[in-house]
């Protein structure tokens, strides 16, 4: 009975902790659908990762020229992030070469229960982790509209292996963040865009301001439009 009555404590913490999950997912989707910066999308992923699954650190790494090169970091990664930028700033994208490429090319959440002892990883990164106390650890993939864009690592300072509930909350909430920034990439780049264009009062070569026909021109020839038979 006693064996009986504990594990109905757990599932009853197992729910409550599930719920107030789904509760955080909900606060965390509004707060990514107001951000429409790249930067802060990408603060919001690793501090709310770490918030959601009661771990340790979270950083991330972003696609850029067929490699994989460091992101945003939580406070507590930072001086990791920094040691592992001087050592190994980027990360080939292929199965079986590193953690973080590994989930880039397969698209599948990769779950460690130790860092330090898992995974693939040099044995100047599995001593990296264990000087800096990172154990358990779950890395999921970026997806937008099923491309990879990027990956999501969360780790924690004891031996934990994540449950399959909280891969799942982890996923949904990337799945909405890779949305977010793309969404912020993209507003970011057609403001530079928008920047680096001309203005139209500006000249070249001699002709006159766009939209100002020349004399002895009919109007509305300056803008390429004809005139009507």
């Amino acid at each position: 009975m006693k064996g009986d009555k504990k594990t109905k404590n757990q599932l009853l913490d197992e729910l409550e902790r599930g719920i107030m999950r789904s509760d955080a997912l909900y606060q965390v989707s509004n707060r990514l659908a107001g951000a429409h910066d790249t930067d802060e999308v990408l603060d919001l992923i690793v501090n709310e990762a770490v918030r959601l699954l009661s771990a340790k650190a979270a950083w991330t790494r972003l696609l850029r020229n067929a490699v994989l090169v460091l992101g945003a970091a939580t406070e507590s990664a930072v001086a990791y992030v920094g040691e592992v930028a001087e050592s190994t700033p980027t990360f080939v994208v292929e199965e079986g070469r590193s953690n973080a490429g590994h989930v880039m090319a397969t698209k599948q959440p990769f779950v460690m229960e130790d860092v330090v002892t898992e995974g693939f990883t040099s044995e100047a990164e599995r001593r990296r982790n264990q000087e800096y106390g990172f154990h358990g650890s779950v890395i999921v993939p970026l997806l937008a509209n099923d491309r990879s864009i990027g990956v999501l690592i969360v780790t924690d300072g004891q031996v934990r292996r994540f449950t399959d509930n909280e891969v799942s909350v982890l996923t949904s909430f990337v799945d909405q963040a890779a949305l977010a920034l793309q969404k912020a990439r993209f507003l970011q780049e057609a403001k530079t865009r928008k920047r680096q264009q001309p203005s139209r009062s500006v000249t070249r070569e001699g002709q006159p301001e766009s939209g100002q026909p020349q004399r002895g021109q009919p109007p509305g020839s300056g803008l390429g439009w004809s005139q009507p038979p």
